[in-house]
C-alpha cells in the first residue's frame, strides 16, 4: 500500500498544475523568467529575517546575507525581492510546492529603485548583509487569502556578463493576513532527544560532542535559548530521559560503570578496595541521581572539568525552565516502540519505567508519552502502549488524515494527538528545510490555510532538535499574530477525542522494514543476561545490572534505524565487558594426576581477579569412568585465591579427562574452566596372585627349614655340656693363651 503522502502528493501535483496554468508559471511582460540553473549558484543567499505575514498595506522587510562561494569576484550585486501573484490555497499544494526545483520560476522580481539593496563587491569567500524594504503593492500579489512565495534573487557582474538568470537565490512562504475575528490555535513542542552512546567501561561516550552541544551556540544550549525567548508564550517539552541522565553523569565527572556495593542497601560494608578516592562513584543511582561521596580516581583534565561545569549549569537551567509544567517524557533511550512490541515487549516496559525514575530523581514533573521520530506507529504497538501514556503521531500515520476538530482521535483504545507533518517538513530549497525561519514561515502558512478553510483543528508542531541561539530569539516573537493563539499541548490533549477505526492507520511494508530488527534486541538481551549473571556472582548487592540495562536500552533507539549495525556493536561491547569481568574468576588445575589405587586426592585453585567479593560454585565433569567428590560453593574475597580438594575414584585403568568449571550458585557457567587428565595406574590381579604365591613359597621354605635348624642347635649344645663339666677351670693367673684351643661351632649349626 503506498504511503498516504504519495496519494496527497499526486493530488497536490494536479492542483499545482492548475495553479501554474492560472498564471503562476508565466512571468510578467518585460521581466524574463530565469532559466533553470544547471550548476550550483555562485552566490549563496540566506534569509535571516522576514515579515511573518503579508499585510494588506504597508511594507515587507527582508534581511539576510549573501556569500560568494565561487572563485571569482562579483561586483554590483543587486538583491531583488520577488513574490508569486497567485496564492497557494491548501496544505497539500503547499507541501508539493516546497519540493520543486529551486531554479524553477515562482514569482516576479521587484526592480523599482529603492526597493533593493546593492553590494558593491564581494571577493571569493566573503559575505555581506543586505536589507530590502518593499511596499506590498509592488509585490503584485492578488490580495486573495492564501500563501504566497517570497524571496530574494541576487544578480551581479563577474566574468560572465549580467543576465536575467539569478546568481543566487533564497525563498520561503508567506501567508496573507487572514481576515475575520477567528483565531487559529497552535501548539509548539520543543524536543530534547538525540543518540546517546556509552563506552565499553560504561562511561558516557563522545564527550567532545557533548561539550559542543552544551557550549554556547550548541544544539542543547540553543533549545534552552529557544525556550528563554518564548517569554510568556506557552510551549511544551518533549524529552528523552536518557539525554538528561547523560548530562547528569557528565556533571558528576562521567565516572564509569562500578561493581561496588549499592550504597542504598543497608548493612553492606564497602570492600577494602573501595576507599573514598578509588573511583567507585555510582552515577546511576536513581533514588537521587546524586553520586556517592567517592570521586573519579584521577584528577580531571581541564576539558573534563569544563564539561562537568557546563553540564551542571545546563541541567540547572533546564530544571528552572520546566518549573511545574509536566514534561512529555519519552521511554528511556527513545526506544523504537514498534520494534520493541514486535521483538521484545519487556524492553518497552523497562524504558517507560526507567524514564519515570529518571524524571522523579531530577524532581521534574512528567507525562509519559510515545512520539515516534518517524511520526508513524504500528497498530500492534499502539494497541500495547501502556495505559496513561499520551500518544503523538503525525497525520501521515493515517491513510487519510482524520478530520478531528480537536486534533485528538481515539483509536485502539488510546487517545492520540495528531501532529502536522507538513508544518514539521519545513520550507523550500535551496535553504535547508529545517532552517528556523523556513520552519516558522511554514508553520504560519499551514495555520493560515487552516483558518481560511474548514479545518480549524489546533496545529501541533514538533520542532527540530537543533537550534542556534540567534535563530531562536525571533521565532516566538513572530508567532505573536492577532489571528494566531499559541496554546500548550496539555490544553489540546485534554479535549474530546473523536473515534476513528483502526483500519484508518497506515503502516506500510516500508515502515515495517525500517524498524530495528530482531538482531538488535538479541544483542541487547545477551548483554543484559551477562550483567545479570555477574550480579548473581557478586556477593554484595550492586547496580551493575541496572547500569547495563541503561547502556543497552539506548542501543534500541529509533534514531539508530539508519545505522543499526553501530548500535548492535555497542551492545556487543557491553557484553564483552561483562564477559571479561566474569572471566576474571578463574580456576587453575594441575597439569595431570596419577592414581596408584582405586582413589586418590587432587587439588585445584579458584582465583577471584575482581576487586569485589564473589560467591561461586565449582563443578567437575568427567568422561563417566571416574568420579570426583568435592568442590561445591566457595566465597572469595577481593583478589583472593582458594584451594580446592577433590577425591577421584575409578576402577577403570587408563587416562580419564576431567573438566573443572566455575559456575554461579544457580549453576550457570561463568566461562572459566580448566581440563586435566587423570591416569589410573591400577596393578593387575594376576600380578597380585603371583606375588601372593611367591610370598607363600618363601614363608613355606622358612617354616620348613627353621625347625630342623633349631633341633640341630639344641643337639650340639647338649653334646657340649659333659665335656665342659670334666675340665678344671684354668687359674686366674694363668694366661688364657696357654690352654689348647677347643672345637668351635657356628651359631647356624653349619661348618
Amino acid at each position: 500500500m503506498p504511503r498516504p503522502s504519495v496519494f496527497r502528493a499526486a493530488l497536490a501535483g494536479l492542483l499545482t498544475s492548475a495553479v501554474a496554468a492560472a498564471g503562476l508559471a508565466a512571468p510578467a511582460a518585460g521581466a524574463p523568467a530565469p532559466a533553470e540553473a544547471k550548476d550550483a549558484d555562485p552566490l549563496v543567499v540566506h534569509l535571516d529575517a522576514i515579515s511573518p505575514e503579508l499585510p494588506r498595506t504597508g511594507d515587507v522587510e527582508i534581511t539576510g546575507t549573501v556569500t560568494n562561494v565561487s572563485d571569482e569576484t562579483f561586483t554590483r550585486i543587486n538583491l531583488h525581492a520577488f513574490s508569486s501573484q497567485t496564492p497557494i490555497l491548501d496544505s497539500a499544494t503547499l507541501g508539493v510546492s516546497a519540493t520543486i526545483d529551486p531554479a524553477e520560476y515562482v514569482g516576479q522580481r521587484v526592480t523599482v529603485p529603492g526597493t533593493f539593496d546593492t553590494v558593491d563587491e564581494l571577493a571569493p569567500g566573503q559575505s555581506a548583509t543586505f536589507s530590502d524594504t518593499v511596499p506590498v503593492e509592488l509585490l503584485e500579489t492578488s490580495g486573495q487569502p492564501g500563501v504566497y512565495w517570497i524571496g530574494i534573487h541576487a544578480l551581479g557582474d563577474s566574468s560572465v556578463p549580467r543576465d536575467g538568470v539569478a546568481d543566487g537565490r533564497a525563498r520561503t512562504f508567506i501567508p496573507m493576513r487572514p481576515t475575520g475575528r477567528d483565531t487559529q490555535e497552535v501548539s509548539v513542542v520543543l524536543p530534547i532527544r538525540g543518540r546517546v552512546w556509552f563506552d565499553e567501561d560504561g562511561a558516557v561516550a563522545g564527550t567532545e560532542r557533548w561539550a559542543r552541544r552544551l557550549a554556547e551556540g550548541g544544539s542543547l544550549d540553543g533549545v534552552l535559548d529557544m525556550a528563554d525567548s518564548a517569554g510568556s508564550t506557552p510551549y511544551s517539552w518533549l524529552v528523552d530521559p536518557a539525554v538528561l541522565l547523560a548530562v547528569a553523569r557528565l556533571s558528576h565527572g562521567n565516572v564509569p560503570r562500578s561493581l561496588g556495593p549499592d550504597p542504598s542497601v543497608p548493612d553492606q560494608q564497602p570492600t577494602p578496595s573501595e576507599s573514598p578516592s578509588d573511583g567507585t562513584q555510582d552515577p546511576e543511582s536513581l533514588e537521587t541521581l546524586t553520586p556517592t561521596e567517592s570521586q573519579p580516581s584521577e584528577e580531571p583534565t581541564e576539558e573534563e572539568a569544563a564539561l562537568a561545569v557546563a553540564a551542571g549549569a545546563w541541567l540547572a537551567r533546564f530544571q528552572d525552565l520546566v518549573g511545574a509544567t509536566p514534561v512529555l517524557t519519552l521511554p528511556y533511550g527513545d526506544i523504537d516502540v514498534s520494534a520493541a512490541v514486535r521483538h521484545d515487549r519487556t524492553r518497552l516496559d523497562q524504558a517507560v519505567a526507567r524514564g519515570a525514575e529518571v524524571m522523579a530523581a531530577l524532581s521534574l514533573p512528567s507525562q509519559p508519552v510515545v512520539a515516534p521520530t518517524s511520526d508513524v506507529l504500528s497498530p500492534e504497538a499502539l494497541a500495547q502502549v501502556p495505559a496513561g501514556t499520551q500518544v503523538l503521531v503525525g497525520d501521515n500515520a493515517f491513510a487519510v488524515p482524520p478530520a478531528s476538530p480537536t486534533s485528538m482521535v481515539r483509536v485502539l483504545g488510546h487517545k492520540v494527538l495528531v501532529t502536522s507533518t507538513g508544518a514539521e517538513a519545513g520550507g523550500p530549497g535551496p535553504t535547508a528545510a529545517n532552517d528556523p525561519l523556513a520552519l516558522r514561515q511554514r508553520l504560519l502558512s499551514e495555520a493560515a490555510l487552516r483558518l481560511n478553510g474548514d479545518d480549524t483543528a489546533p496545529l501541533v508542531v514538533t520542532l527540530p532538535t537543533v537550534w542556534r541561539g540567534e535563530d531562536a530569539q525571533a521565532f516566538f516573537d513572530d508567532l505573536e499574530q492577532s489571528w494566531l493563539e499559541v496554546v500548550p499541548v496539555a490544553d489540546v490533549t485534554s479535549r474530546q477525542a473523536f473515534g476513528v477505526p483502526a483500519s484508518s492507520l497506515a503502516y506500510t511494508d516500508e515502515d515495517l522494514a525500517a524498524e530495528l530488527d530482531a538482531a538488535s534486541f538479541t544483542a541487547a538481551s545477551r548483554a543484559t543476561q551477562a550483567a545479570t549473571l555477574l550480579e548473581q556472582v557478586l556477593a554484595l548487592v550492586t547496580r551493575v545490572e541496572a547500569q547495563v540495562r541503561d547502556e543497552v536500552l539506548v542501543t534500541l533507539s529509533e534514531q539508530h534505524r539508519a545505522q543499526p549495525g553501530l548500535a548492535r556493536a555497542a551492545a556487543e561491547r557491553v557484553e564483552d565487558a561483562m564477559r571479561e569481568d566474569l572471566g576474571k574468576i578463574d580456576i587453575e588445575a594441575p597439569a595431570a594426576v596419577t592414581l596408584s589405587s582405586d582413589s586418590g586426592p587432587l587439588g585445584a585453585t579458584v582465583v577471584n581477579g575482581l576487586d569485589q567479593p564473589v560467591e561461586v560454585r565449582i563443578e567437575a565433569r568427567t568422561d563417566g569412568e571416574v568420579t570426583l567428590t568435592g568442590g561445591g560453593v566457595r566465597q572469595l574475597g577481593p583478589r583472593a585465591r582458594s584451594s580446592l580438594r577433590f577425591v577421584a575414584t575409578t576402577r577403570q585403568p587408563g587416562v580419564h579427562n576431567v573438566r573443572l568449571s566455575v559456575l554461579s550458585v544457580d549453576g550457570v557457567p561463568l566461562g572459566s574452566s580448566d581440563q586435566l587428565p587423570i591416569r589410573a595406574a591400577r596393578v593387575s590381579a594376576v600380578i597380585w596372585i603371583l606375588m601372593g604365591v611367591g610370598a607363600l613359597v618363601l614363608f613355606g621354605m622358612i617354616g620348613y627349614r627353621l625347625p630342623g635348624q633349631i633341633r640341630a642347635r639344641r643337639a650340639e649344645l647338649a653334646a657340649a655340656e659333659p665335656l665342659a663339666g670334666a675340665q678344671e677351670p684354668p687359674s686366674r693367673a694363668e694366661p688364657a693363651a696357654e690352654h689348647p684351643p677347643g672345637p668351635t661351632t657356628p651359631l647356624s649349626g653349619r661348618p
